[in-house]
């Protein structure tokens, strides 16, 4: 296994970010190897050489992986703060109106509690002021909303009057499909970035 090779193994995060820091990494490795052979060294004592001057991969793994994580905690935040209030404002303003009952308004308040934490870890990583396990914290607050979410969702389901169904209920539903299927994503990458950088 190539130098390369062994750093770019346990390395997991943003695709495109992970593929140029890997050709920044490759090319100066390269431009190393090629001084090295220049300056009379044969191939394999360039590549030695430049892997010595370079670090072990798995310090520079550890490094890489830092950044990979910071990005990808970048982007959860992004996707908490972006899709968890617009799916709170969408039920708010087409969920119907009348007295919900206290059932009903318990649930949804434990909803909004949720995303809210959710949405305050997102600005604090968005800010700079949480940072450590930022990308872990992230998905795992991320989940937590949309768990708490669906859970309260089909309560509220069970609770409501077949009179009491909005009219818009078609799509909210699509609506809040789609953005679960945006947070869980996000959020999934998010957690398995911070595990990595666990085991690195």
């Amino acid at each position: 296994m190539s130098y390369l090779e062994e750093v770019a193994a346990p390395l997991r995060g943003p695709r495109r970010l992970r593929e140029d820091m890997l050709a920044e990494l490759g090319d100066g490795f390269e431009e190393a190897v090629a001084d090295g052979v220049e300056h009379g060294l044969s191939r394999e004592q360039a590549v030695e050489r430049a892997s010595a001057d370079f670090g072990s991969p798995d310090i520079v793994a550890a490094a890489m992986q830092r950044e990979l994580e910071t990005a990808q905690a970048r982007r959860t935040a992004w996707t908490l703060v972006v899709a968890l209030p617009a799916m709170t404002i969408l039920w708010d303003l087409l969920g119907g109106d009348g007295d919900p009952g206290l059932a009903v308004t318990v649930l949804a308040r434990l909803t909004d509690a949720a995303s809210a934490a959710a949405f305050t870890a997102a600005a604090l990583v968005l800010t700079g002021r949480l940072e450590r396990r930022a990308a872990s914290a992230c998905g795992a607050l991320g989940f937590c909303a949309i768990g708490v979410a669906l859970g309260c969702s089909a309560a509220i389901a069970a609770l409501a009057e077949p009179s009491d169904t909005p009219s818009a209920l078609p799509f909210l539903v699509l609506a809040s499909a789609a953005g679960t299927v945006w947070v869980s994503a996000s959020a999934l990458r998010a957690l398995l970035v911070g595990a990595v950088r666990r085991r690195t």
